[in-house]
């Protein structure tokens, strides 16, 4: 597990525990710890419609946590937030350990594509797996309450 500076987990903490209604563009930028033109050409390649009123950058609360997940790992949030974790995050997206037992093929595999990546196993594993759970939503919350809300998170179901 990555070890966050006290900067980001104090910057993590006021994005969970002390949500605003919206952010201008140099909040929302050093809430993520980003500089604003990274966030503006973020924003603008995301929907740059959604990301403006009235000629200004503001930025939901949600639409900030979205960047911020693509920066920080589950593993960090859980880390900064330490016990108010389960106040603030669906209970679905609690972390848990999972050994397995892979072949060696495999586990180069991951390392190598994680490397590529610039990201730790965890990380890579992580959206590899974000994107299988997308293709399994609705029979999950069938199974399990509560799957799509944490695979939709921030967002509402």
């Amino acid at each position: 597990m990555r070890t966050t500076d006290d900067d980001q987990q104090q910057r993590i903490r006021a994005l969970f525990l002390q949500p605003a209604e919206s952010y201008r563009l140099s909040e929302a930028a050093r809430l993520i710890g980003i500089s604003p033109g990274v966030l503006r050409r973020e924003a603008e390649a995301d929907q740059r419609e959604a990301y403006r009123s009235n000629g200004f950058w503001h930025f939901s609360w949600r639409q900030v946590v979205y960047v911020a997940l693509r920066r920080w790992s589950l593993a960090e949030i859980h880390e900064a937030l330490g016990n108010d974790a389960s106040a603030v995050l669906p209970p679905l997206l609690s972390l848990r350990t999972l050994n397995v037992q892979l072949p060696e093929y495999l586990v180069r595999a991951v390392e190598l594509s994680a490397a590529s990546d610039d990201t730790t196993v965890d990380d890579w594993l992580h959206q590899e797996l974000v994107d299988f759970a997308g293709t399994v939503v609705d029979r999950m919350e069938r199974m399990v309450p509560g799957f799509r809300r944490a695979y939709l998170f921030p967002g509402q179901e």
